[in-house]
């Protein structure tokens, strides 16, 4: 049994929720996991059953607390996928499933909102281009197709603040999180303006207080607590969310500093000493968990899932032949993808997979995925490359509009793993990409806004120089950084030639044409 004091940074993904127990100096003692069960039960929907979501944590909690001594988990961090919409009753019970970020039932709200201003007033508060899974547009769907569910309602707040009301019994929520799109980024605080603008005012006693990162604690219930093995005096810190989380985990807390995380979503972001709101309408702008920085974010909805995608569908092949010569097959496609050259001989890959659409660095619910330049010349190992470009491209469009260049690039999430993908990132962006150790960031992230919380760490930048370390680093290749931006600039054009066929597809698909 593992001896010492702990920290567990708990982080409730899109595909995974999970436990982490860190020591005080951030290395990952141990984990569990399970995959979070996600719920369509209508076209575009994408759902999380909240009462099974507590019922992942109590497991994964009570699993890592029977690995160490009594006592020895002295805080609780919780991070969790932001945006959404997750809402409790009267007596803390949920209203509903939560709504989660990739949900794409809200497109006709959207589409609204940018074609008549309302999301071009609304970014000059708020700073956060609205899309698909924004809080507001799910609220106002609800409204016009499930009133009752808000006349239910007492509290409307985020997956995250779900888990720390369960832990606590405290209903608040932190800047992060609600950044996206209700607080005033000058402020971080609710602005009535903002909730006006997206019609939805008459619910805005409905959230809860805005708090700092490091102020957003209490200590765990009594009963939760001996439910869990815990000790009575465990305190629990909620937040940040997701994204600051993982650029928290990976040590990017200063002006400048970037972060990339290539998960289920691929988050790029940058930190800034002010929240600076060009270029217009491109991207969010949300609260950093230090009172003085913010994050400018491009989140482009798909990335890994392009690859399970491509490798489930199209890639049998491949599958096949990696498990017959005993190998992993991400292993194997690093080999196939470094045997076709840059830009895959022509093929493009658009990975605009999500229901949702894309949301940067360009808004568009009815945004799909395609392949373009397909000739007989071509194969599935084309087709794989293009791929991995495709999401490499997805990346170099994101930073090419953000508002501060940025020299180098921290790496994290599923794939980080890959040393041929970074490769390709590092080439494509003309930029350094470096790998924190650990495989867990966004857990650390949280486990570290909980040590800040309590006291373990004296600072955000004190409590990195203790517990964020680099595994690798990867340098761009400059004979490639021209190839990349040839592929580039047909991939920008390609998609914009396509804008009014994917609105043309949206309505002959929904019987609108």
């Amino acid at each position: 049994m593992a001896k010492g004091k702990y920290i567990m940074g708990i982080d409730a993904g899109t595909s995974v929720t999970k436990a982490v127990l860190f020591d005080l100096d951030g290395r990952e003692i141990k984990s569990h996991g399970i995959p979070t069960k996600i719920l369509s039960p209508a076209f575009n929907w994408v759902e999380v059953d909240m009462n099974e979501l507590w019922e992942w944590v109590r497991t994964c909690i009570r699993t890592l607390a029977q690995s160490v001594e009594p006592g020895s988990i002295i805080g609780i961090g919780i991070t969790a996928q932001g945006d959404g919409t997750w809402m409790i009753d009267r007596n803390g019970e949920s209203v509903r499933p939560g709504i989660c970020w990739c949900d794409g039932r809200a497109s006709e709200e959207i589409a609204t909102w940018h074609a008549d201003g309302t999301a071009d007033a609304a970014f000059e508060i708020c700073g956060t281009s609205v899309f698909t899974g924004s809080q507001s547009a799910q609220v106002r769907w609800l409204e016009k197709h499930e009133p009752e569910s808000l006349q239910r309602a007492q509290v409307i707040f985020h997956c995250k603040d779900w888990l720390f009301y369960k832990l606590t019994g405290v209903t608040s929520t932190d800047e992060t999180d609600e950044s996206l799109p209700l607080l005033n980024m000058s402020t971080r605080q609710y602005d009535r303006r903002l909730f006006e603008l997206y019609g939805i005012q008459k619910y805005m006693d409905k959230y809860p207080e805005v708090r700092p990162c490091p102020q957003n604690f209490a200590e765990i219930r009594p009963e939760v607590a001996r439910d869990l093995g815990l000790s009575g005096d465990v305190v629990v810190a909620s937040g940040p969310m997701d994204v600051s989380a993982c650029a928290l985990g990976v040590g990017a807390i200063e002006n400048g500093q970037a972060c990339t995380i290539m998960g289920t979503a691929a988050i790029h972001e940058v930190v800034m000493d002010s929240p600076l709101l060009e270029p217009k309408m491109m991207g969010m702008t949300l609260c950093h968990c230090d009172e003085s920085r913010w994050i400018r974010l491009m989140a482009a909805m798909a990335g890994t899932p392009n690859l399970e995608w491509f490798f489930r569908e199209m890639g049998g092949q491949i599958v096949s032949d990696a498990r017959n010569a005993g190998h992993d097959v991400y292993d194997h496609a690093a080999a196939i993808i470094d045997s076709v050259p840059v830009g895959s001989e022509g093929v493009v890959f658009h990975p605009y997979l999500f229901p949702g659409g894309e949301r940067a660095p360009f808004v568009k619910p009815s945004a799909r995925a395609s392949f373009t330049g397909i000739s007989l010349n071509h194969g599935n190992h084309h087709l794989l490359r293009a791929v991995y470009e495709g999401i490499a491209m997805a990346m170099l469009d994101c930073y090419k509009h953000m508002p501060i260049p940025v020299a180098e690039v921290n790496l994290c999430g599923g794939g980080a793993k890959s040393r041929a993908w970074c490769q390709i990132f590092a080439d494509a962006l003309g930029a350094d990409v470096v790998i924190t150790e650990g495989e867990e960031l966004g857990a650390l992230g949280a486990a570290i806004n909980c040590g800040v919380a309590t006291g373990v760490y004296p600072s955000f930048s004190e409590a990195v120089k203790r517990t964020v370390r680099t595994a690798r680093r990867h340098h761009p290749d400059p004979e490639k950084k021209p190839l990349y931006e040839g592929l580039y600039e047909l991939y920008r054009l390609t998609y914009k030639q396509l804008w009014d066929t994917w609105d043309l597809r949206a309505r002959l698909t929904s019987g609108e044409a």
